[in-house]
């Protein structure tokens, strides 16, 4: 949040404000990146593995969000690693 507040991003952080319930709100919470979710399943497949990637690196593209028109555009995404092999701002060891 530090980073989209020193680059000015006001409308991103505006969007991740309004995903913020009030019980949260009332706790502190100021921002709400991902959905609340309990439905953890274990990655025993590589076709599984490569749709929950796809969910995610497509995840801010789509909804509310639309932080950007292409997965690999989102610096905060594995997409770009994965569509072209250039590492982005973390570093993805895939061994």
């Amino acid at each position: 949040m530090k980073r989209l507040q020193e680059q000015n991003h006001i409308s991103i952080l505006s969007k991740i404000a309004e995903a913020v319930t009030k019980s949260d709100k009332d706790r502190g919470k100021i921002h709400q990146v991902f959905e609340r979710s309990f439905d953890c399943k274990e990655i025993t497949s590589s076709h599984f593995f490569k749709q929950k990637l796809s969910y995610m690196h497509n995840n801010p593209c789509s909804g509310i969000w639309k932080l950007v028109e292409n997965p690999i555009d989102y610096i905060h995404s594995s997409a770009k690693y994965y569509e072209t092999g250039e590492q982005g701002i973390y570093l993805i060891d895939n061994q």
